[in-house]
């Protein structure tokens, strides 16, 4: 499974709303701010395109994919708030329980404060490059999947299953509810898997 495949699938039209792919110079800008190397599956995703329009059924369940200039500029949001708080992780120990951490790289958000982010220094039981919730509306961080990879892979296999519905303003939703998809992952198993 790649990127491309899934935003070429015939279910869900996703190809029309996205940006073009970030250059390697915008990469670059992204990597001096990060101050620490750039998770490969990360920059494909980037390479692919540069995130996605607002009227886009939303790749990520509905979750906004976020311009490469956005993830830029929450990096050095995170990187100017970084604390240390009591939080909830999910699987325990997976996460650093930070309330904004450095070494997150979101690439998707709820529009609220919420973010779904490559992790690059995850928590002693946790794996470099999990992706991982957090936000200021959320009790609880998740492992959502152990790579972007397997999360890709996952909404491959939703889509493939008919496990979605969509809005009628075309927003692509997990399940049949019309729940945003930070809130479900309470009662999902995971890590996803693709």
């Amino acid at each position: 499974m790649t990127i491309e495949s899934l935003l070429d699938n015939d279910k869900v039209p996703f190809r029309e709303f996205v940006n073009p792919g970030a250059t390697d110079e915008d990469l670059d800008e992204l990597a001096d701010v990060f101050g620490a190397p750039i998770d490969e599956q990360f920059i494909k995703l980037y390479k692919a395109a540069d995130g996605e329009s607002f009227e886009s059924p939303g790749l990520f369940f509905g979750l906004e994919w976020m311009p490469l200039q956005d993830v830029i500029s929450e990096v050095e949001f995170n990187q100017e708030e970084e604390e240390e708080i009591s939080v909830d992780v999910q699987p325990p120990g997976a996460i650093k329980e930070e309330y904004y951490y450095a070494h997150w790289l979101p690439f998707a958000t709820d529009g609220s404060g919420n973010f779904l982010a490559i992790d690059m220094d995850p928590g002693e039981t946790g794996k470099k490059g999990q992706v991982i919730s957090y936000g200021s509306d959320l009790d609880t961080f998740y492992v959502v999947a152990d790579s972007l990879n397997d999360f890709l892979g996952f909404i491959q296999k939703t889509i493939d299953s008919g496990n979605f519905n969509q809005e009628e303003d075309n927003r692509f939703n997990y399940g049949d509810d019309q729940v945003i998809f930070i809130d479900q992952l309470e009662d999902m198993d995971l890590p996803l898997k693709g």
